[in-house]
């Protein structure tokens, strides 16, 4: 509501181009999330159509044939904590999302710390998961690095791979410059004020 009272577009894939082609549009935020949380299907989405905005969701396509709980070892905390919302979507919500207005992206097959993958696992990660997506969708142009950590070679491997953007969190990576396959965004989650 605040974005849409002070004039902010909600940024897409056709915006994101025009920003990497050098077109200056008006203000514009580029809502992202994730992992594919089942809030995402539940909460976000009927938010997004109440607004008009559209917003982009990264997921682990292995998750979506089940909606199964996010078990990677970051986040047993918060599986105790929030149990109930601690799992993916699935295909069928994921494609009503998209009819929805999310531009559906990656976020790799296991959630790894990609800085620390070389090689082959690093290009399965993000080949297999964009694959997944692409067959199902028709698309994937998209990835957010987990844990917003990468590197040059990570970058590299995400172009071989055909991404055509990605996103970091430069909290993680000291970042101090953008490309199309290193944009950097500000993290807002439960641990934030309202």
């Amino acid at each position: 509501a605040l974005l849409r009272r002070r004039g902010v577009r909600g940024g897409d894939l056709a915006a994101l181009e025009e920003l990497s082609a050098g077109h200056a549009a008006r203000p514009t935020a580029y809502l992202t999330f994730d992992d594919g949380f089942r809030d995402n299907h539940e909460t976000v989405l009927p938010l997004l159509r109440a607004y008009g905005f559209p917003a982009f969701v990264f997921v682990l396509p292995p998750l979506l044939d089940d909606g199964d709980r996010f078990e990677w070892p970051e986040m047993r905390d918060d599986l105790s904590r929030f149990g109930a919302t601690m799992r993916s979507v699935d295909w069928p919500m994921l494609e009503e999302m998209r009819e929805g207005g999310f531009e559906v992206g990656s976020h790799t097959l296991t959630h790894p710390h990609l800085p620390t993958l070389g090689g082959e696992r690093l290009r399965e990660e993000l080949w297999q998961s964009r694959a997944a997506i692409k067959d199902r969708l028709g698309s994937c142009d998209t990835l957010a690095y987990p844990f917003g950590e990468w590197s040059a070679e990570v970058a590299a491997a995400a172009a071989e791979c055909g991404y055509r953007y990605a996103f970091t969190l430069p909290t993680t990576s000291g970042q101090r410059q953008a490309t199309p396959l290193s944009i950097p965004r500000v993290n807002v989650d439960y641990r934030d004020d309202e």
